[in-house]
């Protein structure tokens, strides 16, 4: 059966990899698209993306949780049952990507970020309607280009992030897989857990099926967390479900 998948990440690093995640996987879905509605969403999303790899932090964040990954596989190398030709391609994979960041000077999509279309685009999309022709007659002949000029330039741009997007995927892809799903009750729509302080759990996963009445909302920290079934309400606020709901809990570790 489908199933829809709640995340909650644990600390900041996590969230952010998170929101990176996202707009990578949706700028996927547009940057191909010929419609001039799509350019402007893919480019929308590349700006966000320049937004949250402005923190001098992330490369160092990342590198960071590609080492601690590279160190916990290597324990199990002696282990019997591991495809040891998969995990050795797994840590050098890892190696790789974590010396391409060390090797990348300046922030982020540097390449992109002083690029004059792109920085008009960046201050006129803050403002209500600055992007309309009026405001900004270059944006309004680059939609008008032809999809294939469009799509050129769109991913040429988006190129300057392939490798914090594979590290990000990387990443996340691990702490996904670090933990194996239960089966929890939220007993009157409602479940909360508390968490070993000295465990560094980094992700929370709550999975339902695809045709559950239900969204999930998640709220922790490191101490504990606790998950809520809401109704959903389009208009009215969302109603905490009164019954009991099982569920796949997942909380990842790495």
């Amino acid at each position: 059966m489908s199933s829809i998948i709640y995340e909650q990440p644990l600390n900041e690093r996590i969230r952010t990899l998170l929101r990176l995640e996202s707009l990578f996987r949706n700028i996927k879905e547009t940057i191909n698209e010929p419609t001039a509605a799509s350019s402007h969403a893919t480019l929308d999303r590349l700006a966000e993306i320049l937004i949250l790899t402005d923190r001098s932090e992330l490369k160092k964040d990342l590198m960071r949780e590609m080492e601690n990954h590279h160190f916990t596989l290597s324990e199990f190398k002696d282990h019997s049952g591991v495809d040891h030709n998969n995990l050795d391609d797994f840590m050098k994979r890892l190696k790789f990507l974590s010396s391409e960041l060390d090797a990348e000077r300046g922030k982020p999509g540097k390449d992109i970020r002083d690029i004059e279309f792109i920085k008009s685009f960046r201050q006129r999309s803050s403002i209500p309607g600055g992007l309309s022709d009026i405001d900004f007659p270059q944006y309004h002949y680059w939609l008008n280009l032809p999809a294939e000029e469009r799509i050129t330039s769109l991913t040429e741009w988006l190129s300057s992030f392939d490798i914090v997007s594979e590290s990000t995927s990387l990443v996340l892809d691990m702490i996904r897989k670090s933990a194996t799903p239960t089966t929890a009750v939220a007993s009157k729509g409602f479940y909360q857990h508390s968490l070993d302080k000295d465990t560094p759990y980094q992700l929370i996963r709550v999975t339902l099926p695809i045709d559950s009445p239900y969204y999930v909302e998640i709220s922790g920290g490191r101490h504990r967390f606790s998950v809520r079934m809401m109704l959903p309400n389009l208009v009215d606020r969302s109603q905490q479900a009164t019954e009991d709901i099982s569920f796949q809990l997942t909380t990842c570790i790495l």
